[in-house]
Parts: structure tokens; C-alpha cells; sequence
């Protein structure tokens, strides 16, 4: 039996979109914003994808690829570098060494935030947990130091959903206000947002592919849009048409 999270992220690639590409994308916004005066907002789901986001920067730092400014970092995704560490020299699963942040000298938030509205003193480029902008987190609270001035761009590197802060921010044109609730505060949109597709989700066809190599007698489907769990279903019964799709409701139990 063979169980496919078909995620947010299993939809259809970005035609020309490759993460060598988003990866140069990214570091030319970077380098652009920096060189301009501003600060970069990259905010980071703590488990994975700030750890490759500091390799990213790494990388381009020792090819020189890299505007000259200090990186900030805060959230769980610091203190989750000492697994991913532990991991890459144990069992290779993964490549993240804490040296990383070492070589680049990341240096910690301060602990007292600068007021709401008012850019932050000491540009650089500042990865921080959560990757959906969440509140009461480092990324948001730093967003609202950054959102009003037009110097500063914010980077966003995975899925976010709709409905979260970081979502609507993304919807979100200059100049509309966006709120900031629990500061009390609302900002004016001035900064620039910017969206890099950087999905740790194989593509549809990937799926599709692994599943019939495995050649499973079932087949079930989880997690991911409605949308997307119907697409699945589909194109598995016309590939696979020996195995036994399903693609159960949630929180209904069902036969195998």
C-alpha cells in the first residue's frame, strides 16, 4: 500500500521556474535591496528551509556573490541547526552543518524590538522564523519595522497559506494598509514583496511517476487541497488502473 501526500505544494511547476533560477533570483533581490540602503525580511519555516536558506547565502558569500551586510537569525529554526547538524554527521541524511552560521557570523536579534513604523537601525538581512509571516513570531515582528519603508523588501521562500498573515500579505498592493493586531499598529505597504518558488514538494508528474514504479495494490491519499486530492485520484485510476484508489474523507475512517 502505498500513502501520497499530494500537499499544498503538488501542483504544476512554474514553466522556465528552476530553484538554480529562483536561487539567482533571490540573491540579485538581495543584493539589490542591500546596495540600495534597505533591509532584507526572509522569513524562514524553521525546519528546513531556514537551514537551506542559510546555505544559499553561505555559498554565495565564499563566491563573493554576496552584497557585504550582517545576518540576523531567530526562531526555533536556530536552535533546530543542532539536529540538522547532528543528522548530516551521523547519517548523511542531510547537508547542514551549524559551521555555516559560523562562517557567515549570524548574529542574534536584539531583545528589544524596535517600535513598530520605524525601520530597523542596523540594515542586513535578516532570516527568521515563520515562513507564513504567523503572529507573535521574529519574522512578523520585524515586518513591522520593515513594511512601511520602500527601501526594505520582503522575501517570501515557501508555500503560504491564503489565510495566514503572510498570505494576505502577498495578496497585498502598494499601499494598502495591512494590520499588525497585537502591536496595535497597522503599516502602509511600501516595501517591496517578492514570491520565489523554492517547494521541498516534488512536482505532480514526480508523484505520479513514483507511484508507478512502486506499482502498489493501493493506493491512498493524503493531506493537500480538495482540488488537488481530486486530480490524484484521476490520473491514478488511469495510470494504475489495477490499484485501488482512495482518497478518504478526513476524519472518516475507511477500508483498504
Amino acid at each position: 500500500t502505498l500513502v501520497m501526500e499530494t500537499t499544498h505544494g503538488a501542483t504544476p511547476p512554474h514553466e522556465g521556474v528552476t530553484r538554480a533560477s529562483e536561487a539567482a533570483r533571490l540573491l540579485d533581490t538581495i543584493n539589490t535591496t542591500i546596495v540600495h540602503g534597505g533591509s532584507v525580511l526572509i522569513p524562514s519555516f524553521a525546519f528546513g528551509r531556514m537551514q537551506e536558506m542559510l546555505m544559499l547565502l553561505n555559498d554565495a558569500r565564499r563566491r563573493k556573490a554576496l552584497a557585504t551586510a550582517p545576518i540576523f537569525c531567530s526562531g526555533l529554526g536556530v536552535d533546530l541547526a543542532d539536529y540538522f547538524d547532528t543528522m548530516s554527521r551521523k547519517a548523511g541524511f542531510v547537508n547542514f552543518r551549524r559551521q555555516v552560521m559560523q562562517d557567515l557570523a549570524v548574529k542574534p536579534l536584539q531583545r528589544k524590538f524596535v517600535e513598530p513604523g520605524r525601520d530597523l537601525p542596523e540594515k542586513g538581512i535578516y532570516v527568521l522564523s515563520s515562513g507564513m509571516l504567523v503572529e507573535n513570531t521574529p519574522a512578523w515582528r520585524v515586518a513591522a519595522n520593515l513594511l512601511d519603508h520602500p527601501r526594505n523588501t520582503i522575501c517570501f521562500v515557501g508555500y503560504c497559506d491564503p489565510d495566514t498573515p503572510g498570505g494576505k500579505l502577498l495578496a497585498a498592493r502598494q499601499g494598502d494598509l495591512f494590520p499588525f493586531p497585537n502591536l496595535d499598529y497597522t503599516a502602509q505597504v511600501r516595501a517591496n514583496i517578492e514570491r520565489f518558488h523554492f517547494s521541498g514538494h516534488a512536482p505532480r508528474n514526480e508523484l505520479i511517476d513514483f507511484a508507478r514504479q512502486c506499482d502498489p495494490r493501493a493506493i491512498v491519499i493524503t493531506h493537500g487541497d480538495p482540488p488537488a486530492r481530486e486530480w490524484f485520484e484521476e490520473e491514478l485510476a488511469i495510470e494504475l488502473p489495477h490499484a485501488k484508489v482512495t482518497n478518504p474523507v478526513p476524519g472518516e475512517p475507511c477500508q483498504i
